[in-house]
């Protein structure tokens, strides 16, 4: 993201957005929508700016517009989420690409049904500000965590410059400390994602080398729903799906309604939320059908993404095999049931200027 936050409201989101604000205690997991059935379809969703637009969904009512119960549950932790998924506890999770491959691989049933966002300037490289590209890199100490989705961004980053791995003294740190570790001069670098990003680089003498606006495409943000689900509900979670884009083109016309609602969850202001958003590029129908379909070798296409995470994932032994078919991870004839009517359908502009 080209515009940072101020100093005030980036260390606000740091201690909130991270630490899983949003839910009433400390808890794993919490209903944080509305009282609903026991036959509620169960969505679980976690502090990452861009699926906090399932709220903005709730908030303007889409899922009693489109007669679908769905019951979004609150998780303060991320992988609690993804844990919770992967065990039958919820029926669907907003989770990212590189997640989905591990449960892929050990047999879990479950398809992805669309893609909320990419990530659009909401991961960087932050570094001391003598270090002014990412040829500067070379032997300088960059930290972030070994086998994440920000470890993968910073091997595709380097990779612009022609460099690898091998040309840094790469150090493994959560990114929760590899941030002020930046900023007090204890690395040289180190790639985050927000709000950890826009605090390292407003803090301290640093500045943004880099960030995922310019690999379009590589850290995408999806739906995923169990096999179970799909097999006996699937007229429900088309009504899931249809009403995820009525709720965008509702943010497109009222912003500043659609924020409200997100930044209730995450108990931060509007103006923060909207901060929050710059960096994720919200997808519309024809985004996803295009994602879906439109086959090549670049991360415009997912399971080019899927294959190329996959590799990633292996040579960094966070899972046991290949991923032998990128494809059988997604279903999107969700998607493609919508494509026809509703392509043109607007999803908000979430970019800072």
């Amino acid at each position: 993201m080209k515009k940072v936050m101020s100093v005030l409201t980036a260390m606000y989101l740091l201690l909130l957005l991270l630490s899983g604000c949003g839910g009433k205690d400390s808890g794993a997991a919490e209903n944080s929508s509305k009282k609903s059935s026991d036959q509620a379809i169960k969505i679980g969703v976690s502090a990452f700016p861009g699926w906090y637009t399932w709220y903005a969904v709730q908030g303007f009512g889409a899922f009693e517009k489109n007669d679908v119960d769905v019951e979004l549950v609150w998780f303060n932790t991320y992988s609690d989420s993804l844990q919770a998924f992967n065990s039958g506890q919820i029926d669907a999770v907003c989770a990212a690409l590189s997640d989905t491959i591990s449960p892929a691989i050990n047999g879990v049933d479950f398809k992805v049904v669309l893609i909320n966002d990419n990530s659009a300037g909401a991961d960087g490289i932050v570094a001391q500000s003598s270090i002014k590209s990412l040829k500067e890199l070379k032997g300088k100490t960059v930290a972030t965590e070994v086998g994440t989705i920000e470890h993968f961004f910073l091997l595709n980053a380097l990779e612009t410059a022609g460099l690898s791995e091998k040309d840094i003294q790469l150090t493994n740190m959560t990114v929760e400390n590899a941030g002020p570790a930046v900023i007090s001069g204890q690395v040289d670098a180190a790639s985050l994602w927000e709000p950890s990003l826009s605090y390292a680089a407003s803090e301290g003498d640093t500045n943004l080398l880099f960030d995922s606006s310019e690999i379009p495409g590589l850290i995408p943000d999806t739906l995923m729903v169990s096999g179970k689900v799909l097999k006996n509900r699937s007229a429900e979670v088309q009504k899931i799906v249809k009403a995820y884009f009525d709720g965008m083109q509702v943010y497109a016309e009222k912003p500043d309604e659609a924020l409200g609602y997100m930044a209730k969850q995450a108990d931060i202001s509007t103006e923060e939320m909207k901060t929050a958003m710059a960096g994720a590029r919200l997808f519309s129908i024809a985004d996803n059908h295009a994602a879906f379909h439109e086959q090549a070798e670049d991360y415009s296409y997912l399971p080019y993404t899927a294959k190329e995470t996959a590799k990633f994932l292996l040579d960094q032994k966070m899972v046991s095999e290949e991923l032998k078919d990128p494809e059988s991870i997604f279903d999107s004839s969700y998607i493609d049931k919508l494509y026809e009517d509703a392509a043109d359908m607007k999803v908000p502009d979430t970019q800072a200027e």
